[in-house]
């Protein structure tokens, strides 16, 4: 799978996403993830910073909010439209642009420091990304990312459960497996069935 693929399918996927995330029904984002990430976040008051995979613009908000001189990036037209308008509303500062995260649009060292919250995991080229996020950060800048834990997104899975029923372990098999990652189909387990049918 190539950039222009993951660009694709979260095209496809994106209106869903962000009406359910802004009604909130990305419960781990909401409660989990984001407020984790931003805790161990060093203090970014004025600093230039990139949230590369930034989707619909919600931890590029947070960064703003905390006193950030943020530019944001994700592959998804779509993204990118609703972040605009987001901002167009909030009036944060923050400049959004359609670009890969294997070809930031930047010159060398021109960022503070990046992000990327739960965004790595669905990049064809981590590799790529990677060396790309620190070509664009200053010598002394920093670079903070989250991904979901691999124990989660693999098949073989599931409670184990003693003769009473009552969870007594996880299974996780194929752990150390190498493999080309799969396309996921789920929606937020917390939303309505009926707006996830």
């Amino acid at each position: 799978m190539d950039d222009k693929e993951v660009g694709k399918y979260w095209d496809e996927n994106a209106e869903n996403w962000i009406k359910l995330a802004r009604m909130g029904y990305d419960r781990c984002r909401d409660l989990i993830n984001s407020p984790a990430f931003f805790k161990m976040l060093p203090d970014i008051v004025n600093l230039n910073g990139l949230d590369i995979g930034c989707g619909e613009g919600y931890n590029t908000r947070i960064a703003a909010k905390k006193g950030a001189k943020i530019t944001a990036i994700d592959i998804s037209k779509r993204f990118i439209a609703s972040a605009k308008e987001s901002e167009t509303q909030e009036g944060l500062g923050i400049k959004y642009q359609v670009a890969s995260a294997t070809e930031l649009p930047f010159p060398n060292e021109f960022f503070d420091f990046a992000i990327a919250t739960m965004s790595f995991m669905d990049i064809a080229d981590t590799e790529k990304a990677l060396s790309e996020a620190f070509r664009v950060v200053k010598p002394n800048g920093f670079f903070q990312f989250s991904i979901t834990h691999p124990c989660f997104t693999i098949s073989d899975l599931g409670w184990v459960r003693d003769g009473e029923g009552k969870r007594t372990g996880f299974i996780v098999s194929n752990y150390f497996k190498r493999s080309d990652g799969e396309i996921e189909e789920w929606i937020f387990g917390a939303a309505p069935k009926e707006m996830t049918d």
